[in-house]
């Protein structure tokens, strides 16, 4: 799960990367086509929301990080108890 998440970060970090090279692209052009400042403005508001949606999944990934460790030593605990208990 922690791969994921981290995958995701990483995926949503290149997009934002792509999204404002193209804004760059279409800001440096002399002759602007008519629909550059909506598209931009588009570009924009998609880089704001991935970045608020990755602020979020920061978040709960430092919450959810703790619980999956705990589940994971007790997980651990209950197999090797259950070996001791097979042999």
């Amino acid at each position: 799960m922690l791969k994921e998440i981290e995958e995701i970060r990483l995926e949503s970090e290149r997009a934002i990367k792509e999204l404002r090279q193209h804004i760059y692209g279409l800001q440096s052009n002399f002759f602007m086509r008519w629909d550059a400042k909506a598209t931009i403005k588009k570009a924009e508001m998609k880089i704001e929301m991935i970045q608020q949606l990755l602020v979020k999944l920061e978040t709960l990934s430092e919450q959810i990080t703790p619980v999956v460790n705990d589940l994971k030593s007790i997980i651990g605990f209950r197999m090797v108890n259950s070996r001791k208990n097979n042999i």
